[in-house]
């Protein structure tokens, strides 16, 4: 039985979170927009990014261009963020297992995954599918299954966003929700993950029952 297991990488495998909020807030004078305070984050946790955006008023007109510069600037930073959580043990012992098939799903840069797998001992993985479509991450999702087909409810998503609950749905995979990524525990239940955990430990249990 080959099983597909699909990893988020910014908020579940990489620990982004203050960093992207560092440097957005250091953008926003330029683009016009206000600024996340320490008190705005676990109010936009519970948010989708539609919601983000408007909060804090993005021009949609200036969003490409901003996206753009907020990618640069992580760039410049990728190598000396670290893992969210000691998850090497878990990665190492699913890639030894041959019939798990690893692969990442981001819309980060496939140079700056790679940075940092390499950088923190977490080269496990078969594949990474990065970039964004205008149809949104079940697109991808599905590119990832025609690319690597197996039955899909041995295809698992381990994410940590409102949206990719909604995208491993609209793909028919299941998905499992981490806790400690860029939305809270509320707003992840709200969309009926098919698993929700908090830890390593947990997540363990689940790809390795």
């Amino acid at each position: 039985m080959v099983r597909t297991i699909i990893f988020d990488f910014d908020g579940t495998i990489a620990d982004t979170l203050d960093s992207v909020v560092r440097i957005v807030n250091s953008n926003a004078d330029h683009f016009g927009y206000k600024t996340v305070t320490k008190e705005d984050i676990p109010y936009l946790q519970g948010k989708k990014p539609r919601e983000i955006l408007s909060y804090l008023g993005i021009s949609l007109s200036k969003l490409p261009l901003w996206i753009k510069k907020i990618h640069v600037e992580i760039n410049k930073e990728i190598l000396d963020m670290k893992p969210t959580r000691n998850i090497m043990p878990l990665l190492s012992e699913l890639h030894k297992d041959t019939s798990n098939n690893l692969g990442i799903l981001t819309s980060n840069t496939k140079e700056n995954v790679r940075q940092f797998l390499s950088k923190n001992e977490l080269d496990f993985f078969d594949f990474i599918h990065a970039g964004k479509s205008v149809f949104g991450k079940s697109y991808m999702i599905n590119k990832i299954i025609k690319q690597n087909p197996t039955q899909k409810n041995n295809i698992f998503y381990v994410c940590d966003e409102i949206r990719d609950i909604e995208a491993a749905k609209k793909s028919s995979i299941q998905s499992i929700a981490v806790t400690w990524g860029y939305n809270t525990k509320d707003a992840l239940k709200k969309e009926n993950p098919n698993f929700i955990v908090e830890n390593i430990d947990e997540l363990r249990s689940i790809l390795i029952p």
